[in-house]
């Protein structure tokens, strides 16, 4: 037996998908190098939301598309780089990461994907609001 619904609402099966919270400016991006990183690793019908650039020190770079998230490790064991893709059902929490002296909502996010933890510094905290937005829309969309 299902819930009742309120007078006026449709089953959840007919109801429309709420609208992108960034899709007026969407996909955002700063430098086209970055962007072209991202672009190369789509899968068929794999859209790009957004690229940010990362000031931390292993993560240098995160792609949000329509399925997943993407991060650039640059300080992958023995000098080496990868290429992360992190889905969002595997994806449990995105928060802001702030110290004492700085505002929660911080210029960096992290990313928990099973048991770790990736950190993305971005540029400015208008950055890391879109990363965590665009993340955390995903997530409980």
């Amino acid at each position: 037996m299902g819930h009742p619904l309120r007078p006026g609402t449709a089953p959840d099966n007919h109801h429309p998908r709420r609208p992108h919270p960034l899709s007026a400016r969407l996909p955002r991006f700063d430098e086209t190098v970055q962007y072209d990183v991202i672009r190369d690793c789509l899968m068929p019908e794999e859209q790009i939301d957004g690229v940010y650039a990362s000031e931390s020190a292993g993560i240098a770079l995160c792609g949000i598309t329509n399925r997943r998230v993407i991060l650039l490790d640059t300080a992958f064991p023995g000098g080496r780089a990868a290429l992360i893709t992190a889905p969002y059902s595997r994806i449990t929490t995105v928060s802001y990461v702030s110290s004492e002296d700085e505002p929660i909502f911080s210029r960096t996010v992290a990313i928990q994907v099973g048991r770790t933890f990736y950190e993305v510094t971005c540029r400015g905290e208008e950055q890391a609001a879109e990363i965590h937005d665009l993340i955390t829309w995903h997530l409980i969309d």
